[in-house]
């Protein structure tokens, strides 16, 4: 880890956790608070424990492609670590966590932005396919806000946690019941902490971005896609849905995670950062 020599912001000089941090809004993420003065540990694997995933393998890369961006990153002057973590393991995340903090004097928090997707209708899929989205979705983010939490409360100077759901959290959508379920499930747990860790001033909240171009609609995309489509047709279709007539980017998501990081007002909310969808679940 190295000390950041960019723009100093309100968090500057704290240490947080991003977990999945390695692509599309987690590495966006990264990036903002690496740029604000934050040292940043990045945790995410290179495999999972099973195929049932928006890349279809177990041999995601995404501790590999950590690396990568930590590397770019450490040469611009920032400080940011990548470590290999299966997220969905818990000896792993009490390890992890407990590397971070024995490592870093300002322990700050985390931002859970780990996810999965499956396309499946309900009738169709199986328990081992509904667990999988469950576990990477809910019960990953379950363990490593509940290991920061425990290292928050025995420092004892606050902190934030945040988790980042979906508008699929909000809006029902067809194909992906064990996905909404779950990031639903992230939704309600993310209120419920921020009431438990509300006397020890650490705050807990949620965001739910909409639709945003990340491998996991890569994926998507080519199941949406109706006969005699168009990709440019499916896109318009998708804009179609949104108040504002656009899909978000990564970086937009990156910089509202920031704000909310930023106020030491903000808890036991669920934000959502997608155009006004969520206006129609």
């Amino acid at each position: 880890m190295t000390q950041g020599n960019k723009a100093q912001g309100k968090l500057s000089g704290k240490t947080m956790i991003v977990v999945g941090g390695a692509r599309g809004i987690g590495s966006a993420i990264v990036e903002v608070l690496a740029k604000e003065g934050v040292h940043v540990y990045i945790f995410d694997t290179d495999r999972t424990p099973n195929a049932i995933n928006h890349y279809q393998t177990q041999d995601v890369s995404g501790y590999q492609a950590a690396r990568t961006l930590a590397a770019d990153l450490v040469e611009q002057g920032l400080s940011v670590k990548a470590i290999a973590v299966d997220a969905t393991s818990e000896a792993q995340v009490i390890e992890a966590v407990a590397g971070v903090v024995h490592e870093s004097e300002h322990f700050y928090g985390l931002v859970n932005a780990i996810g999965s997707s499956h396309l499946i209708n309900t009738v169709e899929s199986s328990l081992s396919e509904f667990d999988a989205i469950v576990q990477t979705n809910l019960t990953a983010p379950y363990l490593t806000s509940r290991e920061a939490a425990r290292a928050l409360i025995q420092r004892g100077k606050g902190g934030a946690i945040l988790n980042i759901s979906s508008i699929a959290a909000k809006v029902a959508f067809p194909g992906i019941s064990s996905y909404c379920a779950a990031k639903a499930g992230l939704q309600g747990f993310s209120g419920a902490l921020a009431l438990e860790l509300a006397t020890h001033n650490i705050r807990v909240n949620c965001v739910c971005p909409g639709i945003v171009k990340t491998n996991m609609w890569k994926y998507l995309e080519n199941r949406l896609i109706a006969p005699n489509e168009s990709l440019d047709d499916l896109w318009a279709r998708m804009e179609g849905l949104i108040p504002l007539g656009r899909t978000q980017i990564p970086e937009n998501i990156a910089r509202f995670c920031l704000a909310v990081l930023e106020n030491e007002d903000i808890t036991a909310q669920s934000l959502s950062v997608d155009g006004g969808m969520n206006l129609y679940g």
